[in-house]
C-alpha cells in the first residue's frame, strides 16, 4: 500500500516489484492467488510536498487526500492524480495489481467489522500500544478519527467517546502542528466512510478486509516495537485473524540517501522509468536480493553496469532457461514474457561510446560484432539503448564518459613523450597503408605497441589526448575511423611536429 502524498519515490516500487515476483512464482508453481495493492487516499494531507504552491493548499491540509483538488485538470483527486502516474509506472514494468482505493475499502462497508471491534476493544488496543511500543495513549483515547462534518479534515479529529453505535468526536484547533482544526464536536456513526482508523490499526483492519495472506514491508516498519509489531497483535488479539506471512525488505537509496515522496528527496518512480527502459528498471529490483539496499547513482557508472549485468543473465536465460538462478533472474526481469530465442545485445557501453561518433555506422558496426544481420528485434533494443544511452550522456553520465573530438589539438596533448609521439606516428604509416575494418586495425593498434615497447595503457592515452584531451575513450580503432581519414593525419602529424 502507498499514501498518494506526491510523487511516489522509486523506493516504493520495489515494494511493488518483490510482492510482484511472489505472486507470479506462486502462479509458477499452481497456486491461486491474487494480488492486490491499496492506495490510501483516505489518509490526511499532513506534508505539503515542496514543488506545490503552498498557497494554493494550506487550506486542504488535514484533509483526506481524494478530497483535495489535483495539482493538474483530468484527475478527480489529489490523490489519483499521483496514484495513477505510479500505476502508470509499475504497469510498464509489468506489475498489473488489482487497484483498491482506501476510501472505497471503507465506503463499501468491508471496513465496518474491523472498526466495530477496534473501538469496542480499545483499552486493550490501548495496552498493545503500551506494552509493544511503550506508547501511552490516554483513557478516552479511541483508534478512529472521524472526516469532521463541518471543516470536512480528518487529521485534526480524536474520538473521546464510543456507545457502540456512535463515537463523540471534536475537532480540535491545535491537534496537530500541520493543519488547524474548526472546533466542531460532534456525534456520528463510524461505519461506511466517514472517518477512518489510526495506520497501524488500519493496517491489521485491511488484512482482514481484504483477505491478505503475504505482506512485507521495508525494514522501517519491521523494526522491533515499530509498526508491524503493533498491526499484528491487534490482528491476532482484536480481530481474531492471522497476521499475513511478512518480510522485511530493505531501502532503494539514490546516492546513499533514503526518499521522501513529500519532501521530494532522491528520484521518483517516474523519473526512474523516464531513465532506464522497463525491464532494466524491473531487472534492476528483480537482481538484488530483497535484504539487501539498493544504492543506485545514475551519475556514476552504475548504469552501464546494470546493463552489462542484465545481458549476462539474458546469456544465461538462453543457454540454460530458469534452471541457473541467473536464467531465472532474466526471466523474472521480462515485461512480456521471456524471448523465444536467443538474440544478440548491443552493449550499453558501446552504444554511449559511438552515438558520440557521428561517423559510426551503429548498426553495421554491430552486425560486424555480431557476424550476422541485425534481426527486426534485435534493431529495436539497439534502437531503444541508444535512446537511453542519450538520456544518460545529456543528463546523468560523469564527465570522463562523456567526449567529442576536438577541433583543434588538445592542451593535454601537448605533453606526450617521444615514445608515445612515435607510437603515433607509426599510426599515421597504418592509415596511409590502406583501408581498415574496425577489428584488424585494433589489432594493429595493439601490435604497434608491443613493438615499440609502450605499454598499451600508455599507448592508447596518446590517441585519446590527441583526439578528444582525455586518458581514456572508446575502442580506439572505431574512434580513429569515425573520423575522416585526412583529418587524422594532419592531427597526428600536429601534435608529431
Amino acid at each position: 500500500m502507498k499514501t498518494p502524498s506526491g510523487r511516489v519515490h522509486v523506493g516504493a516500487l520495489r515494494g511493488v516489484v518483490i510482492h510482484d515476483l511472489i505472486y507470479k512464482a506462486l502462479l509458477d508453481q499452481g497456486v491461486k492467488a491474487k494480488y492486490t495493492y491499496v492506495f490510501d487516499d483516505h489518509d490526511p494531507m499532513d506534508e505539503l510536498p515542496v514543488y506545490l504552491d503552498r498557497k494554493v493548499y494550506q487550506k486542504y491540509m488535514g484533509c483526506p487526500l481524494g478530497t483535495v483538488p489535483s495539482p493538474e485538470p483530468g484527475y478527480q483527486s489529489y490523490a489519483e492524480y499521483f496514484a495513477k502516474d505510479f500505476i502508470e509506472v509499475f504497469n510498464t514494468c509489468g506489475c498489473y495489481p488489482k487497484i483498491i482505493w482506501a476510501s472505497e475499502l471503507y465506503q463499501s462497508g468491508k471496513m465496518n467489522k474491523g472498526i466495530k471491534l477496534c473501538l469496542d476493544n480499545a483499552e486493550k488496543i490501548r495496552k498493545i500500544y503500551k506494552r509493544v511500543a511503550g506508547s501511552e495513549k490516554p483513557s478516552d483515547w479511541y483508534p478512529y478519527q472521524v472526516i469532521c462534518e463541518k471543516c470536512g479534515k480528518v487529521g485534526t479529529t480524536t474520538v473521546v467517546d464510543w456507545d457502540g453505535e456512535k463515537v463523540t468526536y471534536r475537532c480540535l484547533p491545535n491537534l496537530v502542528d500541520w493543519a488547524k482544526g474548526c472546533g466542531y464536536e460532534g456525534k456520528t456513526s463510524p461505519f461506511n466512510g466517514t472517518g477512518k482508523l489510526p495506520w497501524k490499526v488500519e493496517w491489521a483492519a485491511k488484512w482482514q478486509a481484504i483477505g491478505v495472506t503475504v505482506e512485507g514491508a521495508g525494514k522501517d516498519h519491521m523494526s522491533a516495537g515499530g509498526s508491524h509489531d503493533i498491526a499484528s497483535d491487534i490482528c491476532k488479539e482484536v480481530l481474531n485473524y492471522p497476521v499475513p506471512y511478512d518480510f522485511s525488505y530493505e531501502f532503494f537509496l539514490v546516492g546513499g540517501r533514503k526518499m521522501s515522496s513529500s519532501k521530494g528527496l532522491g528520484s521518483s518512480a517516474r523519473e526512474m522509468a523516464n531513465l532506464l527502459p522497463p525491464e532494466i528498471l524491473r531487472f534492476l529490483m528483480t537482481r538484488i536480493s530483497y535484504r539487501k539496499a539498493i544504492d543506485f547513482d545514475p551519475g556514476s557508472n552504475t548504469i552501464p553496469d546494470l546493463f552489462d549485468e542484465y545481458d549476462r543473465c539474458a546469456s544465461e536465460w538462453f543457454r540454460q532457461g530458469g534452471k541457473s538462478d541467473l536464467g531465472r533472474i532474466s526471466e523474472l526481469s521480462q515485461v512480456d514474457g521471456p524471448p523465444k530465442k536467443p538474440s544478440f545485445l548491443p552493449r550499453f557501453r558501446d552504444v554511449a561510446n559511438y552515438i558520440q561518433m557521428p561517423g559510426v555506422n551503429l548498426v553495421k558496426h554491430f552486425e560486424e560484432e555480431k557476424g550476422a544481420k541485425l534481426t527486426g528485434e534485435e534493431k529495436a533494443v539497439l534502437d531503444e539503448r541508444i535512446k537511453y544511452a542519450k538520456i544518460w550522456l545529456d543528463g546523468y553520465a560523469p564527465e570522463e564518459m562523456v567526449f567529442q573530438v576536438s577541433s583543434i589539438v588538445p592542451e593535454e596533448a601537448k605533453n606526450l613523450d617521444k615514445k608515445q609521439k612515435k607510437y603515433l606516428e607509426g599510426i599515421m604509416e597504418l592509415l596511409r597503408r590502406k583501408e581498415w575494418k574496425s577489428e584488424d586495425l585494433q589489432y594493429e593498434l595493439y601490435e604497434r605497441a608491443k613493438k615499440l615497447k609502450i605499454p598499451s595503457q600508455k599507448a592508447f592515452q596518446a590517441i585519446y589526448l590527441a583526439l578528444i584531451g582525455k586518458t581514456h575513450g572508446p575502442k580506439a580503432a572505431w574512434l580513429i575511423l569515425s573520423q575522416k581519414k585526412k583529418f587524422i593525419i594532419e592531427r597526428l602529424r600536429e601534435i608529431i611536429a
